[in-house]
Formats: structure tokens, C-alpha cells, sequence
């Protein structure tokens, strides 16, 4: 038996206020916590100039080697040694080999340790390599 509705009885409603500060607070919560993930991988070194220097997007899966003056090695801005820089490139050649590699090396880098590192793409056969140069736009700060 169908029990009639009494015109006093009024029907439940959905407040949307609730479901809209949510989803404002979650938006907020992903943009500070997307913001604070970006690690600075540059290394503090000198860069040469280039007048010729092909410029490229800034490209966050590439790997970044460093020499500083010292001609000590860097392995996306964390101090490493020469064995560790060779396990990462190894690594590299398995997983991704057109993997860009980029090196940031100062102007004042003893030469051999850039032939050390360039040997070391070469052999284990990486040919996307990179060097970074001066750029007034990037390196105002």
C-alpha cells in the first residue's frame, strides 16, 4: 500500500558548498606539493660562451653529468665518483639509450676529465650528449 506524501513534508537537499571547498583545498594541496617536488640539479660552475650554442627546451628526464674546476664528477648535482658516474651510464644504456645526456662542465675543468666522461657515453654507447653553455636568460639568478 501506497502511503501519500503530506504537502508539509519537504524533500532532502545536497549542499554543494562542502563538496566545493574540497575540491579547492585538494587543488591547492596538488599545486604546492608538484611545486615543491622540482629538484635543482645544476651544479655552481663557470660555463663557457657560446655564440653557435643550438638552444634546446629544458627537458627534466635528461641526465645531467657535472664537472666542477676541480674536475670532480657529478651525477645530477650530487658529488659522485667515477665509478658511480659509470654505473649511472650503464644503467642508462639499459634502460633508455637515447636518453639525453647533458654536461655541465666548468670553463676551467682539467680536459682529460671531460675525455673521461665523453669515453665513458662512448662506450657504453650513448650518443645523445649535450653540453651546457652560458645562457643569460637561464643563469640571470
Amino acid at each position: 500500500m501506497k502511503l501519500p506524501l503530506g504537502n508539509n513534508e519537504e524533500e532532502p537537499e545536497v549542499s554543494m558548498s562542502p563538496l566545493i571547498d574540497c575540491v579547492f583545498l585538494l587543488l591547492i594541496f596538488f599545486l604546492v606539493s608538484t611545486m615543491t617536488k622540482v629538484k635543482s640539479r645544476d651544479i655552481p660552475v663557470n660555463l663557457p660562451t657560446s655564440e653557435a650554442a643550438v638552444k634546446l627546451k629544458p627537458d627534466d628526464k635528461q641526465a645531467i653529468v657535472g664537472l666542477d674546476s676541480e674536475g670532480n664528477f657529478y651525477w645530477d648535482g650530487q658529488p659522485c665518483t667515477a665509478n658511480f658516474l659509470h654505473e649511472q651510464l650503464r644503467e642508462v644504456c639499459i634502460a633508455t639509450p637515447d636518453r639525453r645526456i647533458r654536461i655541465d662542465m666548468d670553463r676551467d675543468t682539467p680536459f682529460g676529465r671531460f675525455v673521461e666522461v665523453m669515453d665513458a657515453c662512448q662506450f657504453y654507447n650513448l650518443n645523445n650528449i649535450g653540453i651546457r653553455t652560458y645562457d643569460e636568460h637561464y643563469n640571470e639568478n
